[in-house]
């Protein structure tokens, strides 16, 4: 196969295939190539919101120690290929060729999933080119998620969870913590993001006792914040001061948990001192996470689609104190967009609602009508939304946020500008 060959090959899937009952489909396509996630070391994450962010900043330590680092995210940003990284640097269209032509000629591939074909070819890649250690995020849940095969990983890690799936996962959040928890294994440590509540903090307790594995929960009483600003957060924690360059409170409790998970690293060998980490840490900006992406006026891109990462969102908006606040928003059917378009209400002084960025999206006559009264609301094309936002914030202290999609956010990174879709 060719690279055009192998991406028409992968696109043909769905992404998320037939509904599954168990991980029986992703075994048997791991079977006929040798099981390659029995031969590697990993750092296994789930959660609802602070998964990218989570596995950045942590793996990111573990490349600054000088370790190859396998990184395994979705979805994509800008192309098919930044989802499967070894120390931050893409798979080649190469690479890519070669392995989905290994697993195309499996006998179960015709009834996987687009997920369970990437992640194939994920694990080769990164056996192939022998790394030291897989930092791996679950594409939906963690209990019947593909990337669950994995045995006895270093660390489980589970971050901050919200109403998301529901549909796949349960409408409540006791079934959706229920099946965050099914990635703890036996035995094997579990750290659990510090901003969840009660009610889930407990029922991960409880698995993880059942499965007689550490959970730890980082100390947020421990952490003093210094400063923050839309340029990110200056904080110390265990009397160590630290630099993330992506705003919000919300970095802060995914950051806690990235240097526990380094804590746990370094137990099993993985030495990785507190000066990696916190230059580490000044180095990662993960995309389309309140990204500021201008600054005159200060605009936001953000891929926030369900309702943790819209009120971290706002937020970080309340925090900035521009106003007026401007939201361009365009979200999915498949999402909960009454409760965020609610929320973003809340904050914003005027928003432009857009669909033209996916078929899957709500169609603005329909989402204008879940913003409140009170906030004035405009539909109009993608093209046309950034510079009549920049209009709207002429000479003022305002403030420009993009946000309801990755989907939306990935035609920024496209296209590089919005003026110009």
């Amino acid at each position: 196969m060719t690279y055009k060959e192998s991406m028409a090959y992968i696109q043909g899937f769905s992404k998320s295939g037939s509904p599954v009952k168990n991980l029986s489909r992703i075994k048997s396509l791991l079977n006929e190539i040798d099981n390659p996630q029995d031969k590697m070391k990993f750092v296994h994450i789930a959660g609802t919101n602070g998964k990218g962010s989570t596995l950045s900043l942590s793996s990111a330590a573990a490349i600054e120690a000088g370790f190859k680092v396998g990184q395994f995210t979705s979805p994509y940003m800008i192309r098919y290929n930044d989802r499967i990284r070894i120390n931050n640097e893409d798979i080649s269209d190469e690479n890519i060729a070669e392995l989905c032509t290994i697993i195309s000629k499996c006998h179960i591939a015709p009834e996987c999933s687009q997920f369970e074909i990437t992640f194939a070819i994920a694990l080769l890649y990164f056996l192939q080119e022998k790394c030291d250690i897989v930092f791996l995020e679950t594409g939906l849940g963690g209990l019947l998620d593909a990337t669950n095969v994995i045995k006895d990983p270093l660390v489980s890690v589970i971050t901050s969870i919200s109403p998301d799936h529901t549909n796949i996962l349960g409408e409540t959040i006791q079934e959706i913590a229920m099946h965050k928890a099914g990635i703890i294994k036996q035995g094997c440590p579990v750290i659990l993001s510090a901003d969840n509540d009660e009610t889930i903090s407990s029922i991960v307790a409880e698995v993880a006792s059942k499965k007689n594995s550490d959970l730890k929960i980082p100390d947020f009483n421990d952490c003093r914040i210094i400063d923050e600003s839309l340029d990110g957060t200056i904080f110390q924690y265990h009397s160590i001061d630290y630099t993330i360059k992506m705003p919000g409170i919300h970095q802060i409790y995914n950051a806690l948990t990235a240097i526990e998970i380094v804590r746990i690293l370094s137990m099993h060998g993985y030495l990785i001192s507190a000066s990696n980490v916190a230059d580490a840490f000044e180095k990662v900006c993960v995309p389309a996470r309140i990204q500021q992406i201008d600054n005159n006026p200060p605009i936001l891109l953000d891929g926030s689609h369900n309702q943790g990462s819209i009120i971290a969102l706002t937020d970080v908006l309340r925090m900035s104190n521009h106003s007026p606040i401007v939201i361009i928003c365009g979200m999915l059917r498949s999402k909960d967009y009454k409760t965020s378009c609610h929320i973003l209400s809340q904050v914003a002084d005027y928003v432009i609602c857009i669909d033209d960025f996916s078929d899957l999206s709500v169609p603005t006559e329909e989402l204008e009508t879940y913003f409140y009264d009170s906030c004035p609301v405009k539909s109009m094309p993608l093209n046309k939304a950034l510079p009549f936002a920049r209009e709207l914030i002429g000479d003022s202290n305002g403030i420009i946020a993009i946000s309801g999609s990755l989907y939306l956010a990935s035609c920024y990174f496209k296209k590089n500008d919005f003026d110009t879709l």
